[in-house]
Order: structure tokens, then sequence, then C-alpha cells
């Protein structure tokens, strides 16, 4: 079944305890303690004890601090000058208190990377040294966060995505919002937008169930919703860049949720150009424990011609196919009864109930 990041403060309103698969409740590595500059709410008191990012910022500087996005103080920070590379564009996980320093939890893959690639990272609002807000955030003011970080230290893209844990949700609705950004995307046992019809495979009970929503999106830290952020990139699906993708799963699947749902992951990783399932001996806060695994892979999606498609085959769920032509309908099978179906490539993007 699919957890919620902050089920545990739902426990006495569930009949059965959600473990996270984000992190709130899960063995992870230490973080570096907040300094003076924990979000105070205020743009000022928070940058009065933070360095400020100056712009415009020089070429292939390395940078970090806050900067004003949206009308938000966001710290964010880009190192290495990637040469030849497009700019990684780091998602960290779900932060379930203040320690949880997004910018940081990327710095022992920029120590393993020694500059190769340009590696960009900010932490998302209400988390680390950003400010904190009012409300639920919603798909697009997350995208939009993401957006202005770049924007604002100069970075153009195409990007590649390197999303980790709740990280993938965020990488792929960015994906669907901005296709002509993305070259390349990793995501490190991460979450995906297909959570959706996972938890929907559970009648939801995880992410969607009504009690762990607001918990996610009125009393967690992040404030953000995971039910919406997942339907909200799944219903945009038909819009996923067709570009190569990694998916690093690890050796123990708990973090992930249950293992009986990675059919389900896979068919997401089919869909796209090529997509790579790759089981690793690595724990699920790989990007932190293992930086040299993170890299290589990193050096496989970017290469050129480095990934080989896979082939089309029927497995135990049935044939996964994916058109080529965005404007056609394609017969695809149901990964739940093995029936073909035929389903229009593009979708309407229905809006997402909000709680």
């Amino acid at each position: 079944m699919l957890k919620s990041p902050f089920a545990h403060r739902v426990g006495m309103t569930v009949t059965v305890l959600l473990i996270s698969a984000c992190g709130a409740d899960s063995p992870e590595p230490s973080s570096t303690e907040t300094g003076p500059g924990t979000p105070s709410g205020s743009e000022s008191e928070a940058g009065s004890h933070l360095p400020q990012i100056e712009v415009p910022v020089e070429a292939d500087a390395t940078v970090e601090g806050l900067i004003d996005v949206n009308g938000h103080a966001i710290y964010a920070r880009c190192s290495g000058t990637g040469t030849g590379n497009p700019t990684v564009v780091y998602f960290a996980g779900w932060a379930p208190d203040q320690s949880k320093l997004g910018v940081d939890t990327i710095r022992a893959v920029e120590a393993a990377d020694d500059g190769r690639h340009r590696i960009c990272s900010y932490e998302r609002r209400n988390t680390g040294r950003s400010e904190t807000v009012d409300g639920t955030q919603s798909p697009e003011e997350i995208v939009a966060d993401a957006d202005g970080v770049l924007e604002a230290i100069g970075e153009d893209g195409p990007f590649v995505l390197l999303g980790a844990s709740f990280g993938g949700p965020v990488a792929g609705a960015y994906a669907v919002a901005h296709p002509d950004r993305v070259t390349a995307i990793l995501l490190l046992d991460s979450s995906i937008p297909d959570d959706y019809i996972i938890d929907r495979r559970h009648g939801f009970a995880g992410m969607c169930l009504r009690a762990n929503r607001e918990a996610d999106a009125r009393d967690s830290l992040e404030k953000i919703d995971n039910c919406q952020l997942a339907q909200w990139a799944y219903d945009r699906r038909a819009e996923e860049p067709e570009v190569p993708l990694i998916y690093t799963a690890a050796a123990d699947p708990s973090d992930r949720g249950d293992v009986t749902d990675d059919s389900l992951r896979k068919a997401f990783v089919r869909r796209w150009s090529p997509g790579i399932w790759k089981p690793v001996s690595a724990p699920h806060w790989m990007d932190e424990a293992e930086p040299n695994l993170v890299v290589r892979n990193l050096e496989h999606v970017i290469a050129p011609g480095g990934l080989k498609a896979p082939l089309l085959r029927r497995g135990a769920i049935g044939l996964i196919l994916k058109s080529g032509h965005a404007g056609c309908n394609s017969t695809r099978w149901s990964v739940l009864t093995r029936t073909p179906f035929i389903r229009p490539i593009r979708y309407t993007h229905a809006p997402v109930a909000a709680i």
C-alpha cells in the first residue's frame, strides 16, 4: 500500500498505521543541524542570518544563499562548471522537520562529481532555510518555485532532473510542465506521479486517504498535498518528454512501498525513451549514502546513446505500449486486468480537487 509521508500524525484516525514512503518515519542519514537562519515566516528576518545570492550570477560561479523567488526567500545553491553537460536540478526528499536541509543532502554527490556537472538545488518553501508561508502549496506553485530559482540564477536549461524519494513527483510535475526544458531524468528510489493510481489500486487508503491528505497539506512542515501533486502530474502524463529515464530501485523496497506495486512502477518507467529500471544495492537515501553510484547513473543517463531502449515484452501483467505520436489513440493493456483498452494519448487536464 502506498504510504503518506506524514501519515504518522494521523494514526489515531486511521485503522492501519501507515509507514512513510518518503522518510518521515524511516531511518535516514543525519543532516547538518539548522543554523541561526531557521525560517521565521519573514523574508527579512530569515535573510538577516543567511547569505544572499547576488544577481546576475556569473556563468559557472558557485553560489549559495537566499534568493527572491515569486516574492519569497528561497535557499538555493549551484556549483560546478559542467562544461558541455546539461545542468542537473536536484529535488530533495520529504522534509519531516527542519533538520532536513535539501541543499546539504546533495553535497556528497557534488563532491563525488568534482565539478563535471553543474548541480543546482534548493529548499522548498517551509523547509530548511527557506521562508515559511501560510497555506497548502499547489502543484503550480511548486513548479513555479523551481522555475523561479533557475531563472533567477540564470540557468536556462535544458536540465537533467534528479529526484530523490519525494523529489520524484516534484521532478515529474516539472517534466510535464516544461517538457522542452528536460533532457534526462534520474530517480533515486523515489515516489512517482503514478503513485496516484497505485493508491487507487488500494482503495485510496494511503496518501489519498482524506486524513492523510489533511495531515500532509495542513499539519506537515512541507504543507504539500501528496495526492494532489501526484494526480496533477499523472493527469498530464501525455506531456512527458521523450527523454531517457533511469529509476534506481533500492534493494530494500520498504521505503518505496509495497514490493507488489513495483509492477506499476515499472510500467511508469517503460513510458520513457528509453526507461530503465535498475535494482541497486543501496539504501533508499542513496543520494546521501551512495554518491558515487548517483554520479555513475547521472553519467549514464546523460551520455549520448548511453541507454539502449528495452524491448517491449509481455510480462506477468500484460503488454505495455507507448505510442510515438502524441496526437493519436493507442491500444494499451490494463496493468490490473491484462485486457486491452483504448485510451487517447491527449488527456484532458481536469482540475484536481482540493481537500
